[in-house]
């Protein structure tokens, strides 16, 4: 158990603190009820080898969560987070952070080397904390991954992803929860794939132009990852973000 500020970090212990993260998803997401992470699933995850771990209130009340399941690769084993949501009044407090930092230690403590899960990357702010607060790479994009998404947040447009592997004990994933920047030094990126910080303004009232800039970033990134570069780094500005890519070894 953790403390962060006023809440407490925690694996959830019930059936009700887990339906409770049934609810999150709805209420942080707007999913429909054929989109979210059933309860079954949730009551199952920590008797297989998985987790879910939620931060809750000084009064009990659920108001974030994260949930892992054992994955492998070839005869690799890693987690592969499936949800990390904090309801929006409770956000910038630190617990999307506190969250993953529990998550990390649960993981160490199964000897897992890396966590690995999905993000939009047409939002910038799930990037900055992804590769530049975590420190984690990317070297795969998902086009479409989960088909058409009701979430209001999806905005209508395909779903692609981008899949973070967070690689625990490494020195940029030190150095990132350490408040330094990942990235060692700064070495010119082999490639920068830039996207406009208006694509969702674009996404509501041009959603034809939302598209093109979506097409055309994917696009990009897959050409990039084919030629075996990583995203390490970002940056941004008023106007624009950027993806920073260049060979990576773990």
């Amino acid at each position: 158990m953790k403390t962060s500020g006023n809440y407490i970090i925690r694996p959830c212990q019930s059936r009700e603190e887990l339906a409770a993260c049934v609810t999150l998803q709805k209420e942080i997401w707007g999913y429909a009820e054929n989109e979210v992470y059933p309860l079954r699933l949730l009551i199952n995850l920590p008797k297989i080898g998985g987790h879910v771990l939620g931060a809750f209130t000084a009064q009990g009340e659920a108001v974030g969560f994260v949930a892992s399941m054992p994955a492998w690769h070839g005869r690799k084993r890693h987690f592969h987070s499936l949800s990390l949501g904090v309801l929006p009044e409770h956000e910038d407090r630190g617990l999307g952070q506190a969250l993953k930092l529990a998550q990390r230690a649960e993981s160490l403590k199964a000897s897992i080397a890396c966590i690995e899960w999905t993000f939009d990357p047409l939002k910038p702010k799930n990037s900055y904390f992804n590769l530049v607060r975590l420190g984690a790479i990317v070297r795969r994009y998902l086009p479409d991954h989960y088909g058409h998404v009701q979430s209001r947040l999806q905005q209508g447009l395909p779903s692609d992803r981008l899949v973070a592997e967070w690689w625990l004990k490494s020195a940029r994933v030190r150095r990132a929860l350490a408040g330094k920047p990942p990235r060692a030094g700064k070495k010119k990126p082999r490639a920068v794939v830039e996207v406009p910080l208006n694509v969702g303004e674009l996404a509501d009232t041009r959603p034809g132009e939302a598209r093109a800039v979506q097409q055309r970033v994917r696009e990009e990134l897959m050409r990039n990852f084919s030629r075996k570069l990583a995203i390490t780094g970002f940056e941004r500005d008023e106007r624009s973000y950027r993806f920073l890519l260049e060979k990576y070894e773990n």
